[in-house]
């Protein structure tokens, strides 16, 4: 159900109320969204400070009404001050927000206060998305009323705003943040190694680093291996192609690695030992010379690879993703190794159709393994008479699949009727003569009867 009171809609089956910034100032539009489990403010400007501060004592009256918590509030594609912002944080100091979000944001100014009138509002999450104006972690040291609650923040999210680094003192104040997001950034290896300086991020479990300007995995590796507490590290589609030649030793909490469109031709040395999800898709490798006891999910999806490798040095491995490699054919028996194995991805491969492959991937598709994107994903690229038919519909006769055993077979008949018809031929030739020499005796015998 959608209805509109002001410039403000609602959307009962969602709660979820979205209006202009300016409705703001129309409190009746903000009585509508009471109910709201999330607001979006999309579009206006609200950077005069006597515009707003007139409605104050209205707006926190109104949002007083709001008891139960907000999943998320969001400003996209406005253009708010500093003073407007201070005024807002004092505003839902009351109301638990999950999330508190900034899409396209413009600040300008600087506020004059500098204090919250009350105490800070209980924002579990801040996103920042694409706001390349604004130094927003730059102010934190010299503007209490972001410090007073962004230091307590469990979720932090800064991606697409042009962003080089975070301050060294910045990054230590954040003590119980355990998830930060700093994607498709202008993060380069030094500006890596400034932010996480010794104390930062103490208890920091999730960290995004992908899509920036990083190209040493060595120094990452030396930089964030203090992070005793990091599970997941994403370094995708960054530039990691030279070779690794360190000893660093990542921390034993180390669980989840991305690594997919980093551009490795190689794998590096030093690979968290307890990895139990690794991600290498999209890169060069033509061979996967490693070993991890613990992995338990591996995507090789789009790389070089020609053959598969062992699982056995991979006891735990429950997923692997192998689509988009030249691999074209599989051994007979090398899908044994993969029966411990719940799910297996190995679409968009140029398969060799022979009757082993094809007997193979049918019978492991009606055990217990799960093929993704079977059957319409798994296409013979040959020979000629198969190529585009998909594997699971192949039908090969007995003779195309011991073709081989049949020509020998047929060989060996061959030569044993030609050896039986040679020794017939000997058998009646050696008759024959014998039958002469017996005529020959038997008139020499009468001759000399008659004599």
């Amino acid at each position: 159900m959608l209805w509109a009171n002001g410039g403000c809609y609602y959307n009962k089956d969602l709660r979820h109320c979205s209006c202009s910034l300016v409705d703001l100032t129309n409190v009746m539009s903000i009585v509508s969204c009471i109910q709201a489990s999330s607001l979006e403010f999309q579009g206006g400007r609200f950077v005069d400070t006597e515009e707003y501060s007139l409605h104050n004592v209205e707006m926190e009256q109104v949002l007083a009404m709001i008891h139960l918590p907000l999943s998320k509030v969001v400003f996209a594609n406005v253009v708010i001050s500093e003073e407007f912002l201070l005024s807002f944080l004092n505003w839902v100091q009351r109301i638990q927000i999950n999330v508190l979000a900034f899409v396209n944001t413009t600040f300008e100014g600087r506020s004059k206060k500098q204090q919250m009138s009350g105490s800070p509002p209980q924002i579990l999450s801040l996103q920042v998305i694409n706001v390349p104006s604004y130094p927003l972690l730059d102010r934190v040291s010299t503007f209490s009323g972001l410090s007073s609650w962004i230091y307590n923040l469990e979720d932090l999210t800064l991606t697409k705003s042009h962003l080089t680094g975070i301050p060294c003192n910045t990054s230590r104040q954040f003590k119980i943040l355990s998830s930060l997001d700093l994607s498709e950034n202008l993060l380069q290896d030094e500006n890596i190694s400034s932010s996480f300086c010794q104390g930062a991020f103490p208890n920091i479990k999730t960290l995004k680093l992908n899509h920036n300007r990083l190209v040493s995995f060595d120094t990452i590796c030396q930089t964030l291996n203090k992070q005793n507490q990091l599970k997941h590290l994403d370094l995708s589609q960054n530039n990691l192609s030279s070779t690794s030649t360190s000893l660093c030793e990542w921390q034993p909490s180390l669980a989840l690695l991305n690594l997919s469109d980093t551009g490795l031709e190689e794998l590096p040395n030093i690979l968290p030992r307890n990895c139990e999800i690794l991600d290498l898709s999209y890169n060069k490798l033509d061979a996967l010379n490693l070993s991890l006891p613990s992995l338990k999910e591996l995507y090789l999806s789009h790389n070089l690879l020609t053959t598969i490798s062992t699982v056995e040095n991979f006891p735990c491995l429950q997923t692997l993703a192998i689509n988009g490699n030249p691999i074209k054919t599989l051994q007979r028996g090398q899908l044994q190794y993969f029966r411990h194995i719940s799910s297996i991805r190995a679409d968009n491969i140029p398969y060799t159709c022979s009757c082993s492959l094809v007997h193979e991937m049918n019978e492991m598709t009606m055990s217990s393994l799960t093929f993704q994107h079977w059957p319409d994903g798994y296409i013979c690229a040959s020979p000629d008479l198969l190529k585009g038919q998909r594997v699971s519909e192949v039908k090969l006769s007995f003779f195309e699949c011991h073709k081989p055993l049949l020509t020998v077979l047929i060989c060996i008949v061959s030569l044993l009727v030609l050896v039986a018809a040679v020794i017939c031929i000997h058998k009646f030739h050696q008759s024959k003569k014998t039958r002469l020499q017996n005529v020959q005796r038997v008139n020499v015998c009468s001759m000399q009867f008659h004599t």
